[in-house]
């Protein structure tokens, strides 16, 4: 008789981890406690938009392309990417720059930003794309859990360059002293969850991934990537409930025995974690089997929260490309504000998503679909009149830059914060990403993969190794779907 196996939420983690443990023979049930997959790339539809609610990079590429490969599959059987050129354009606040891959003559820009760097940048791509390589092969698969990933000699040969382990913005700027060009090298660091000042510089390698692998746009948006990890879980035998909330993992004898589930006590073999880590370590498992007590969470850096903000606009809006950032405010400010301060922040960075300058289907005809999102610090709780009036400070900052009035012509109009995450996601502090990753949470420093006290309880996604972003989770499945194999066989 097969093992059962319960995965608990249908983020890109869980569906990775359930189709190659439903691959290697596993009876595999995911229970989703919403009512769509993704997790965090949730849709959120309203009056002919759609809108990506969480991701809206689709970056390393070959990630998912390993992920259908190793399911005798490609992508382009479910949804049709297509590569952004120009990847993205930066609002300063006297002007702007349009950002190209460097197969479609990216390198042009830092010349002319700054005579000389673009052989610097060049230099550091290069760089960049040995360490990417070097990464994927050797350290992004492991799950740390065996002392023999903390020594392998291939792995730690990076060690012996100095400058991986200074921090990221001193890093870049060895590149380059030019402003505009430290922060079109250094903005990705949001994605680790990070600031450039507290990120080490090994993860300087998201240039390479930027400007050297791309941007690119899954059509239809990041809600088909979804559906299509859905679907290759499901043709391996998996089965997904929705609307199915997990409260709570019954244990016996240092095993996770039982999940309850909408009020029904099922059993199972092992049992994975897609959920909030915090959130299953201190709602779901009794206290005698936490291993990270309360005092471990006070003492890591989280990822920052954000604001995000839903736009339907009634017009075409000129200026803005399908990825557009607003540097136009305090740099160094803004980040030591999220970071450090832990303080509102009333003139924050942001950052647009306009995916109806590329596809056609999520806005009705004539329209824009856009997305605002401005990371803010954990912990907040704004009163309505400083969300009001920092959204209603991005749109006119939208309307300086793009000289379009957009605030006369919004079908839609939905603000989430911090609240929202903690409440559909069950997210610590309402944290956006997890873990930021520092040099002390990185690797064999993330939470464990298995835990200590129940031996078949697993965890899976964005706190876990490799860590934050979906190429990163989507990973995490593969690894902790090997993880169960070694430990609970079929």
């Amino acid at each position: 008789m097969k093992k059962k196996v319960a995965i608990i939420g249908a983020g890109f983690g869980g569906l990775s981890a359930a189709a190659y443990l439903s691959r290697d023979g596993y009876d595999v049930t995911v229970f989703e406690k919403n009512n769509q997959p993704g997790g965090r790339a949730i849709v959120y539809k309203s009056k002919g938009f759609t809108f990506d609610m969480g991701p809206s990079w689709y970056m390393m590429p070959d990630v998912f392309e390993d992920f259908f490969s190793d399911f005798e599959s490609y992508h382009s059987k479910y949804y049709h990417l297509k590569k952004l050129v120009p990847s993205y354009r930066v609002y300063n606040s006297t002007s702007h720059h349009d950002v190209r891959p460097l197969d479609e003559g990216g390198l042009g820009l830092f010349d002319d930003l700054e005579a000389g760097s673009a052989e610097q940048v060049k230099q550091l791509l290069k760089k960049t794309s040995k360490e990417y390589q070097h990464i994927r092969d050797h350290l992004l698969e492991k799950d740390y859990i065996s002392p023999i990933d903390v020594i392998d000699s291939k792995a730690l040969s990076m060690l012996a360059n100095p400058e991986l382990f200074r921090s990221y913005h001193a890093r870049i700027k060895k590149t380059s002293r030019n402003e505009d060009i430290q922060k079109i090298l250094e903005f990705m660091t949001v994605f680790m969850g990070g600031s450039p000042q507290n990120i080490p510089g090994v993860y300087s390698l998201l240039s390479h991934v930027d400007l050297g692998l791309g941007i690119w746009y899954p059509m239809g948006g990041f809600g088909t990537v979804a559906k299509a990890f859905e679907s290759v879980a499901k043709q391996q035998g998996a089965t997904v409930v929705y609307n199915a909330e997990v409260t709570k993992i019954h244990t016996t004898q240092h095993l996770a025995s039982h999940l309850e589930v909408n009020g029904e006590k099922l059993h199972f073999d092992a049992i994975v974690a897609n959920a909030d880590y915090h959130h299953v370590e201190t709602q779901l498992v009794p206290k005698n089997y936490q291993m990270y007590p309360e005092r471990y969470w006070r003492k890591k850096v989280l990822s920052p929260s954000a604001m995000l903000v839903y736009l339907g606009v009634t017009k075409k809006v000129p200026g803005l490309l399908h990825h557009t950032m607003f540097f136009d405010a305090d740099w160094h400010g803004h980040f030591d504000q999220v970071f450090n301060k832990k303080e509102w922040s009333s003139r924050p960075l942001f950052y647009i998503a306009n995916p109806s300058k590329t596809d056609t289907t999520v806005a009705p005809k004539g329209y824009e679909n856009i997305v605002m999102l401005a990371p803010l610090a954990n912990g907040l709780n704004p009163s309505d009149a400083q969300v009001n009036e920092l959204v209603e400070s991005l749109i006119a900052r939208i309307e300086a830059h793009t000289k379009t009035t957009i605030s006369d012509s919004l079908a839609v109009k939905k603000v989430v914060m911090m609240d929202f995450f903690a409440d559909t996601f069950n997210a610590y502090k309402g944290n956006a990403f997890g873990l930021a990753h520092t040099l002390g949470q990185s690797a064999m420093f993330r939470p464990r993969m298995q835990s200590r006290k129940l031996r078949n309880l697993f965890y899976v996604g964005q706190y876990t190794n490799p860590g934050t972003g979906v190429p990163m989770v989507v990973l995490s499945g593969k690894i902790v779907a090997r993880v169960v194999g070694e430990r609970i066989h079929t």
